[in-house]
């Protein structure tokens, strides 16, 4: 999977100022935006950086496609279609959101509220 040139540049900024790598910054992406309401936008932007699917949730992938599958049925979509688009917007949005509330690492903390 491959994520926008947008993503890429606001992860790499991201990990600057948490020190996290970008596969951790993905995971945290994808959770902010299931939890927000409405769907995610289609990004056809496939230019930034590529993840291979394991590499962003690695021996929790079962969880985070579960929570996708959740998702998709709660917005009225197929939960048996192809994940890996939904699963890209998903973070891609999240990647935004967390940019703006992300500054520094301590930051991190406000996001269990």
């Amino acid at each position: 999977m491959r994520i926008s040139e947008e993503a890429t540049h606001r992860l790499s900024l991201l990990k600057g100022r948490t020190s996290l790598t970008p596969n951790i910054l993905c995971r945290i992406a994808f959770c902010l935006s299931l939890k927000e309401s409405g769907l995610p936008n289609e990004n056809k932007d496939s230019q930034g950086q590529e993840f291979n699917r394991y590499t962003l949730t690695g021996e929790w992938d079962t969880f985070y496609m579960a929570l996708l599958k959740m998702r998709l049925i709660n917005d009225g979509q197929d939960p048996n279609q192809d994940l890996l688009m939904p699963f890209k917007e998903h973070i891609e949005r999240g990647v935004i959101l967390l940019y703006n509330r992300v500054k520094a690492f301590k930051d991190l903390s406000d996001l269990l509220q």
